[in-house]
């Protein structure tokens, strides 16, 4: 796997108290990686040695072994004690420095083995168990001194004539070479050998084991002898889940040695090195080849498994994910330690043995200070969610007693988007770790990326706080953008026309180089990448952009693409691109990298963080300009992800490398995007929350049915479903005659009946559903049918409504929206246009003027029409009448009317609704609608009419407090006094019958103060 090892020496390139010497830079990766090269060894081995035992001369020998240590009285796991000496082999860097690791660093290693094989990393498995073996340090070299690092043999490279392992030692030179020369005895000693770089000749390798033999016998071995027994690993696998080795490798943690160690103990790989493989425990289940990264449950296969243990040390995700060995998995490893070669006699080795103990530090288990979780949920129940655990890890074990308290915060809104499951961790002495549970609610809601971040607090003195990982963030990934289509999209098309800013280089598009480094990525029509205009390319001057680099300057540039929502889309094509290159063969080169868009900025950080994600390349030459366009399979790393497309570019101290250094252009990266639904189908159930976030609507077969926004209130337990489908159209019948429906029927159903509630839904149709609409499919209205009414009878005003259409888009993607706003939750088609109701209310609207609110609505057709009766409210549910105005009868034109409210408040929401009554009496009530006057500057006194006759109407604004009332003549005397009058809900009418003609002065009395107006009787 050698791009991991690469991303991983680029981040010690930059880590301070790692280690700076660019001969830590090895050639990228040009294929997949491989975590191990055990099985691979093995049939190499046989190739080469047709007497070698088979795989079905083993497992037939090691099956009935196990069958006899059964039978001895159902034999318990015996506890096995393993002398290590880690061989670590360095170029001469000073110790401490990579690859010469530390002794703390192996004494991490040694506690997170033994963790692993103890059944102490916290496996979600009830089939999980501990191996009984254990691993402690030899305390004696083969000469019987004591060694000055417990298990730890230093070796200089040079010191032993070895190859320079920059571009990485062959499995057949380490076996032929350096192990022979290097091992210690394989009988006293378990043999680590620590590699800064180790492939196969095309990949790059972790690790490899020997696998155990079953006998003695010549002839009949595998690969393993007395001078090759043992595993290998990586120098960067070498650490432990408290103190990883590297915050940028995914494989840092310490879990490589417990996957060898699993080898040298007699297991295979859980998929069994095929295609739903056997791997000889009835316990683990078939899995259909090796994973990578971070995979998810629910994770099923091809080869029927519902769920994948890909959490098991025998698969190849990353380390963080690693933590379980099987009951038959022990089984197999105690036979072994009993039955072949080189595996008891360990436990009698007499070279001593230096028990590595660790703190009663804790911290969570993740490097970074960041894990990502897509929220999309497991059960299919109301409400949806999911489950996820983060561990509270110690270094060993508490010592005593403890409480930890976990504190949750961030952008993420505890309850509604999550809840913390265990705020509270109960230590007692030898508690290894603690989970930390979270459950994630899905939802539809396009609301984007959210934190949450989690801390703790101690009490008790059972564990203390480690030095690092004290606060762990979770990104909580949005996976609700939706992109629909019934043809293929593109979720990248750059060719780099639209330059931008100093390096020319589109909107979204990053720049990131090392410290001080010459060469960059610019967009410029210097470059040349086999088309026309501008394209990326390396330069050494940002202000010409000559398409020239400099040469023997060591560093790295890189130019990284927006993200890309892969979540958004049913699935990712292949990534193309045009590019011409010279450079100079692995040394001046670029790569291609998918990288996952939590990673953090930084041109290596950001890459060490994409283990298990596909590197390609490199693109480079010593010999002739390259013009290529590589077709490139996305990984299935990236699938529903967001992630940022790369293209790397290093250069080294050679001085011979040749122009251009690299050019790129046309880069297409295609996607099928969510088909629209047209089967009968039901999505999952999702709360909807106010305003303006869009809701996506999938079915549960993963299509599109529809888009909910602008909700007006909280929506619970909303279900969409399409209950008719069809590509025709059918007879619908209204009071008004016969009309046509489309066959597709949509319905949105909160759990609880919302009348009162309005949102804007689109509604998608294929191309196909509306062709038979000709012409006219752009025209069709929205049929509105209440729940539980038959769509076979004869809809009226009571029970359907049809809704002129906002927006209808038709997509060249392959589908057809329609956009309405609706009032309430019911059964939605397309109707033909001339489709009518006998009152159909078209429009309604209230609009807030200067000192009233004005309500405008119009309908298309009416039928006995007598009237709407005005009602308002105050609180969206509690109504009262407060006008009336007269209808048209039967009309087929549109007839527009409207209702002016002067008896409103300043800064006050009120409610409306219209009561359409017809001549014999049947009612049906329109949308709710609402509007709110501005605060104006005080108190207002209103009187109408004036002059007056024989009454006066008064309306206070400005105050909801009573008010008293006095009516003076010019004489001065009070001839009406009312007291505890409301005149702020309406207007007050003061009866003024047998006054005389003249000039009067009402006085208001309020809290705030007295007001007068002038009045004129006639």
């Amino acid at each position: 796997m050698r791009q991991i090892f690469r991303f991983f020496a680029l981040v010690i390139f930059v880590m301070p108290g790692l280690g700076s010497s660019s001969q830590n830079l090895a050639r990228p990766a040009v294929k997949k990686y491989l975590r191990c090269y055990t099985a691979e060894r093995m049939t190499e081995f046989r190739k080469t040695h047709p007497n070698a035992e088979t795989d079905e001369q083993f497992e037939a020998w090691l099956g009935q072994k196990i069958k006899e240590r059964k039978k001895e009285t159902q034999r318990p796991a015996a506890n096995y004690t393993i002398p290590v000496i880690f061989h670590i082999i360095h170029n001469g860097e000073t110790v401490g420095v990579s690859p010469n690791l530390d002794a703390n660093l192996v004494g991490e290693q040694i506690l997170q083995v033994n963790k692993d094989f103890a059944n102490l990393s916290n496996s979600p498995y009830g089939t999980s168990a501990p191996t009984g073996i254990q691993f402690v340090l030899a305390q004696k070299d083969p000469l019987n001194n004591i060694l000055t690092e417990p298990g730890i043999d230093r070796i200089n490279r040079n010191d032993k004539g070895w190859n320079d392992y920059t571009s990485g030692w062959t499995i057949q030179y380490v076996d032929g070479t350096v192990k022979p020369s290097s091992r210690w005895n394989a009988n006293s000693y378990f043999n680590v050998w620590v590699i800064p770089a180790l492939n196969n000749g095309t990949n790059d390798i972790l690790g490899y084991a020997t696998f155990p033999s079953m006998s003695f016998l010549p002839g009949l071995n595998n690969n393993e002898t007395d001078n090759t027994a043992g595993v290998a690993i990586l120098s960067g696998t070498v650490g432990s889940t408290f103190s990883p080795n590297s915050c940028g490798f995914g494989y840092g943690m310490g879990k490589t040695l417990a996957h060898e160690s699993g080898h040298f103990f007699g297991l295979r790989h859980i998929w069994g090195d095929a295609n739903c493989g056997n791997d000889f425990c009835d316990d683990t289940p078939i899995h259909f080849g090796a994973n990578y990264g971070l995979p998810t449950h629910p994770k099923s296969n091809s080869c029927g498994t519902t769920e994948e243990m890909f959490e098991n040390f025998m698969d190849y995700c990353d380390d963080i994910l690693l933590n379980t060995f099987t009951a038959n998995q022990v089984e197999r490893m105690q036979t072994v330690m009993l039955n072949s070669p080189r595996r008891l006699s360990l436990t009698t080795s007499s070279v001593g043995a230096v028990t590595v103990t660790g703190s009663n530090r804790i911290s969570f288990i993740n490097c970074t200070g960041n894990q990502t979780v897509w929220e999309k949920g497991i059960n299919s129940a109301y409400p949806r969610y999911k489950d996820v655990s983060f561990t509270l890890n110690a270094e060993d074990k508490a010592t005593g007693d403890a409480t930890v308290t976990v504190s949750a915060s961030g952008s993420a809104i505890n309850g509604l988007q999550y809840q913390l499951l265990t705020p509270t961790l109960v230590f007692a002495a030898g508690d290894n770790f603690k989970p930390v549970n979270i459950r994630i609610f899905d939802n539809a809601r396009v609301d984007g990326d959210r934190t949450i971040v989690l801390n703790y607090t101690i009490a008790g003195t059972g564990v203390t706080t480690g030095s690092n990982a004290q606060s762990l963030t979770i990104n909580l990934l949005d996976d609700d953008n939706m992109r629909v289509g019934e043809n293929t999209i593109n979720l990248l098309n750059e060719n780099f026309e639209k330059p931008t800013g100093t390096f020319g280089l589109p909107t979204g598009w990053t720049l990131l180089t090392t410290g001080g480094y010459v060469n960059r990525f610019v967009a410029s029509i210097n470059g040349d990448a086999g088309g026309t205009g501008l394209c990326a390319h390396i330069t050494n001057n940002t202000t010409t952009k000559p398409n020239v680099y400099t040469k023997g300057v060591a560093g790295a540039a890189v130019l990284q693409s927006p993200v890309i929502d892969a979540g958004s889309v049913l699935s990712l094509g292949d990534l193309s691109f045009t590019y011409k290159t010279r450079g100079l063969d692995d040394n001046d080169y670029a790569i291609l990298t998918y990288n996952p868009a939590a990673a953090p900025t930084g041109p290596f950080n950001s890459y060490g963080n994409a283990s298990g994600y596909n590197g390609y390349g490199p693109y480079s030459s010593n010999t002739a300009t390259i013009n290529n366009t590589p077709v490139i399979p996305a990984p299935l790393t990236v699938e529903n992800r967001k992630f940022n497309i790369s293209f790397y570019w290093e250069t080294s101290e050679l001085t011979t490398g040749s122009n251009p250094g690299f050019n790129v252009d046309n880069i297409l990266l295609p996607a099928t995007p969510f088909h629209v639904e047209t089967s009968v189908s039901d999505s999952y159930t999702f709360d909807i929350q106010s305003g303006n976030n869009v809701n996506n609507f999938k079915s549960t077969n993963n299509k599109a049915i529809a888009s909910i926004r602008n909700a007006s209130a909280n929506i619970s337990s909303v279900t969409v479903k399409v209950t008719q489908a069809g590509t025709g159209n059918v007879a619908v019948n209204t009071a008004a005659g016969g009309y046509l429906r489309t066959q597709k029927v949509f319905q949105i159903s909160p759990a609880i009946a919302n009348s009162t509630t309005s949102y804007q839904a689109t509604l998608y149709f294929t191309a196909a559903e509306l062709a038979i609409w000709g012409s006219d499919k752009l025209n069709l209205k929205i049929l509105k049918v209440n729940d539980g009414v038959s769509l076979n009878g004869t809809l009226t005003t009571a029970n359907a409504e049809i809704i002129t259409p906002a927006v209808v888009e038709d997509v060249a993607a392959g589908f057809i929206t329609y956009t309405g706003n609706f009032t309430g939750f019911s059964q939605f088609m397309l109707v033909s246009p001339l489709t009518s109701l006998p009152v159909s209310l078209i429009s309604f609207q209230a609009s807030a003027l200067q000192k009233n609110i004005q309500l405008i609505w119009s309908t298309t057709q009416e039928t006995n029409n007598r009237g709407f009766i005005i009602e308002r409210g105050l609180n969206g549910s509690n109504y009262t009448k407060i006008g009336w105005v007269n209808g048209n009868g039967t009309t087929a034109l549109t007839s527009t009317y409207n209702f002016t409210d002067n008896y409103v408040q300043r800064n006050i929401t009120y409610y409306y609704r219209i009561r359409q009554v017809d001549i014999d009496n049947r009612q049906v009530y329109s949308p709710v609608r609402n509007a709110r006057l501005k605060p104006g500057p005080g108190i207002s006194i209103g009187i109408n009419p004036n002059p007056v006759k024989d009454y006066v109407n008064l309306f206070i604004t400005g105050t909801a407090n009573k008010a008293t009332i006095e009516l003076i003549n010019s004489s001065g005397q009070k001839l009406i006094r009312k007291n505890d009058v409301n005149a702020f809900d309406g207007a007050y009418n003061l009866q003024l019958k047998g006054l005389a003609s003249g000039v009067y002065t009402i006085v208001v009395y309020l809290p705030e103060g007295a007001f007068a107006r002038k009045l004129i009787v006639q």
